[in-house]
């Protein structure tokens, strides 16, 4: 056996290939009875890779000969909602590694956000997101400027108010809190692309992108700058085009782009940017002409 977790008043035994239910039937010698009918053909890989969210069981396991994945068991079925870009990304870690990864749930101001904390980053999936948009949505968080690091809030506790954390690298405790986007007075990075932008095959000229934000909500004598890129094919990016947000107080300034070059078939546009650009996005407004070729 892996793991126990209760929900329902029904333990589950979570084993490394199956799922086992339990009812307390309250007899002698041993309380428990197994429901037969209740098993779940998937098993978790890591003690502290299973969680209780949204009245169901989440997990990072498998079946027996299958890839690993991350899916929600309940009722004798286990649904899958990792991605093919997280399943690509699990495959990247070895099952001593992915036995270490630890899963929580945080149900929050109508989001509903599992996190699964990989060795190098913690990939959450949304699960009132996923149901509005009918498809599976995940985001990452890493503690970096560049690249990926471990994510350095852990073992989220809802208490005084607030949600308080442990940082797992040191014994630091701290809470989360909107008003400022560092991780222990360390820069962070943020970054979000769009969908693919299509003209059945034909070209377009891009001449304005407009990020419509909150701005001048940072720190006192700063005035950060953000980026944005293109990709014709998802692997070459185009040169980091900077734009300044304003000082703190500027909540007039717009976020436009103009002369963003074109396309031949398709593209993907992608911002950037760090802790110190504390900055809401409300949506992305571009003005696009189509050719005829």
């Amino acid at each position: 056996m892996v793991a126990l977790l209760k929900l329902r008043n029904e333990v589950y035994a979570l084993n490394r290939n199956t799922i086992e239910v339990f009812d307390n039937v309250g007899g002698d010698f041993f309380p428990f009875q197994r429901i037969d009918g209740a098993q779940v053909q998937k098993g978790v890989i890591g003690t502290f890779g299973c969680c209780v969210f949204v009245e169901m069981i989440a997990f990072l396991g498998s079946g027996r000969n299958e890839e690993p994945g991350i899916y929600l068991g309940a009722n004798a079925t286990a649904q899958k909602i990792s991605t093919q870009e997280i399943d690509q990304l699990l495959l990247n870690y070895t099952e001593v590694q992915l036995a270490t990864v630890k899963l929580e749930a945080r149900n929050d101001r109508a989001h509903q956000h599992l996190y699964v904390h990989l060795p190098d980053r913690t990939i959450v999936y949304d699960a009132a997101a996923s149901a509005e948009l009918d498809e599976q949505v995940w985001f990452t968080l890493t503690t970096s400027t560049v690249g990926f690091s471990q994510y350095r809030a852990r073992n989220l506790v809802w208490a005084y108010d607030k949600w308080l954390i442990g940082d797992p690298q040191s014994s630091a405790i701290g809470y989360l809190v909107d008003n400022i986007g560092t991780h222990w007075g360390q820069i962070v990075r943020w970054e979000f692309g769009t969908l693919i932008v299509y003209n059945e095959s034909n070209g377009a000229i891009f001449n304005e992108l407009e990020l419509v934000s909150l701005t001048g909500r940072v720190a006192l004598g700063i005035d950060p700058i953000i980026t944005t890129s293109y990709s014709v094919d998802g692997v070459a990016w185009s040169q980091d085009r900077p734009l300044r947000v304003g000082t703190t107080g500027n909540t007039t300034k717009r976020l436009a782009w103009f002369q963003q070059g074109h396309m031949r078939n398709w593209r993907i546009q992608r911002f950037r940017g760090d802790s110190q650009a504390h900055l809401s996005f409300v949506r992305l407004e571009a003005q696009i002409e189509p050719l005829a070729y």
